[in-house]
């Protein structure tokens, strides 16, 4: 005789925390980014993940946190995964060039693809905007530079192999950071309407450059 304690078969299985924490941020992300903080609430974005509404605010506590999380997680699983290559491949045969510019390109790449998200977050610094997403943006500024500590001790260690004097880790870092963050987010600064602004080739190759014969002393 069959059991009768068998579940129905149409009734969902449960799944993990982590997995519902992850669908959330993956609609999070994708919403954030195409309509922006403002223009997306957590409401679309249960919707789409699949989701109650509470289940936003239980996990991450606020539109602002879960904002927060979603925009500094793809920075830091990327140098996470930068370091986590590199880091195994230190000596004299690897090639500083790939590794320069395997760094400066993923990063371009992430800000270029988040350039509407980070306005948001160094707008939200200015006096009388939103207080919430304001803490959020210094959180997240605080978060990723020292998160830059990872590419730090990477560059030392390459440093070190080649034997290179007098290398100053933390500033090379900011000075590749600084430059992409800069060509990105006030490119209307660095380039005259009147002229042609060079494509993202172009603004890679050249940053990789400047950093690998400026800063590096290569």
């Amino acid at each position: 005789m069959p059991s009768t304690n068998r579940p129905p078969k149409n009734r969902r299985q449960r799944r993990a925390p982590t997995e519902v924490q992850d669908l959330v941020l993956q609609a999070a992300h994708r919403l954030f980014t195409a309509h922006g903080y403002h223009g997306t609430t957590t409401q679309q974005i249960a919707k789409e993940a699949g989701v109650g509404e509470s289940v936003i605010f239980r996990n991450f506590g606020s539109k602002a946190e879960l904002f927060e999380t979603s925009i500094a997680r793809p920075f830091t699983d990327f140098v996470d995964e930068w370091a986590a290559r590199w880091d195994l491949d230190v000596g004299a045969d690897s090639d500083p060039m790939e590794i320069t510019r395997s760094f400066v390109k993923g990063f371009y790449t992430l800000a270029d693809e988040h350039r509407d998200l980070l306005h948001t977050l160094m707008a939200a610094r200015l006096k009388g905007g939103d207080r919430a997403l304001a803490e959020v943006a210094g959180r997240v500024s605080a978060r990723l530079a020292g998160h830059l500590e990872v590419p730090e001790k990477v560059l030392l260690h390459q440093s070190e192999a080649r034997h290179l004097r007098g290398l100053d880790t933390p500033v090379s870092v900011a000075v590749a950071v600084g430059s992409v963050l800069s060509l990105i987010l006030l490119d209307d600064w660095l380039f005259p309407p009147n002229r042609r602004r060079p494509g993202k080739a172009r603004q890679i190759e050249e940053a990789t450059q400047m950093l690998l014969h400026g800063v590096l002393r290569t």
